[in-house]
């Protein structure tokens, strides 16, 4: 009986030990060789954003941080990187298990990059201490609307066209 109590005791106890966890956000995935998983957040002026990768396989991680938008992967068809990459990050990390810690100068979107180079496909573990949207590239490139507008009239002047033809064909039977 008094083993109960002091064990009811020590929990309660322990409820009001408060417990603190840094980790804001989590994501799983696995991935292939080469492919590419993007991220983004909103950070204000002196904030500071830490991210760590760790993975289950052999994977060769990288990791990337911009201030503006990716509009590549940056990486090659031979699944090696582009070099155009460590110019446009404003921070990265290429160990084994990639980790970046970085406070931001300016208030805007960051984005962050996680490519799997070789020795996949692989399991990722990603924690963040801010929360993270998933953030995709998109892959069909977008239309210019001059070619988009000049099309449509085309079009509709080509029908018009037939549509007077017909109309006089019928009007001669």
């Amino acid at each position: 009986m008094k083993y109960t109590l002091i064990t009811i005791g020590l929990l309660l106890i322990l409820g009001f030990i408060p417990v603190e966890v840094d980790i804001d956000y989590q994501h799983i995935d696995n991935v292939n060789e080469g492919i590419s998983t993007f991220f983004l957040t909103s950070l204000d002026a002196g904030e500071n954003i830490e991210v760590n990768i760790t993975h289950t396989g052999t994977g060769n991680f990288t990791l990337f941080l911009f201030n503006q938008r990716p509009i590549y992967s940056y990486v090659k068809i031979d699944k090696s990187l582009d070099k155009e990459i460590f110019t446009v990050a404003i921070n990265y990390s290429l160990d084994d298990n990639p980790y970046i810690n970085y406070t931001v100068a300016e208030t805007k979107l960051y984005y962050i990059q996680i490519i799997l180079l070789n020795s996949g496909p692989d399991t990722f573990f990603l924690y963040c201490n801010r929360d993270l949207s998933r953030y995709y590239i998109p892959s069909i490139p977008g239309y210019q609307i001059s070619i988009i507008t000049v099309s449509i009239i085309s079009a509709l002047a080509l029908l018009l066209i037939l549509y007077k033809n017909k109309m006089k064909r019928n009007k001669h039977s």
